[in-house]
């Protein structure tokens, strides 16, 4: 685990904390980070640390806050090749919980539900803070004319901001591991 993961852990379960209670919970929590390097985390580098992660933290009054415009509460993402299936995932940050849809044209592809293995929201979430989401461009284009691609759209709703992102087989750099994030979320590969 990076440092600004384990400061981003202790902000999701604390809410906002100063610098001493950072360092005191990840003096008393299992940390790996911590055990790795044997030693006591000192107050001036958790300042600097959070002052140069500024895009993620915010400080005030010596207070350290998750920046509320890179907070997730709500996330919709809508994927869909030709010929199917469209998968629709709906990512309820506040509750914990996720729905996850997917629509067949062909009547035949339909299969029964199965009892599967789900990833958690919370480790979810962790894996969206190095993604970038916030930039990402509004819309991804391929040149030419396509006609059977694939078509998808990402909505981030945070404490702050909202933030749409939507293409046609044109994609953003981080597009695999962000695939493979909602796929380990849902239990079922996501991904045209």
């Amino acid at each position: 685990m990076k440092m600004y993961e384990a400061i981003l852990d202790i902000l999701e379960k604390k809410g906002n904390a100063t610098i001493p209670v950072i360092c005191q919970e990840m003096s008393e929590e299992d940390h790996s980070i911590v055990s790795e390097r044997q030693y006591l985390v000192e107050p001036s580098y958790i300042q600097t640390l959070v002052s140069s992660n500024n895009e993620l933290f915010l400080v005030k009054d010596d207070i350290v806050s998750i920046r509320p415009d890179k907070e997730p509460v709500m996330m919709t993402v809508v994927l869909h090749g030709y010929p199917g299936p469209e998968m629709r995932v709906r990512i309820d940050f506040k509750r914990n919980t996720f729905t996850y849809f997917e629509w067949h044209l062909d009547s035949k592809a339909s299969e029964p539900l199965k009892v599967g293995r789900f990833g958690s929201v919370e480790d979810f979430k962790k894996k969206l803070y190095p993604l970038k989401l916030w930039k990402w461009e509004e819309d991804y284009q391929t040149e030419g004319i396509v006609v059977d691609g694939t078509s998808w759209s990402v909505k981030l709703k945070t404490k702050g901001k909202t933030y749409e992102s939507r293409g046609l087989d044109s994609f953003p750099n981080q597009w695999k591991k962000f695939c493979k994030a909602v796929s380990i979320l849902v239990g079922k590969e996501f991904s045209c």
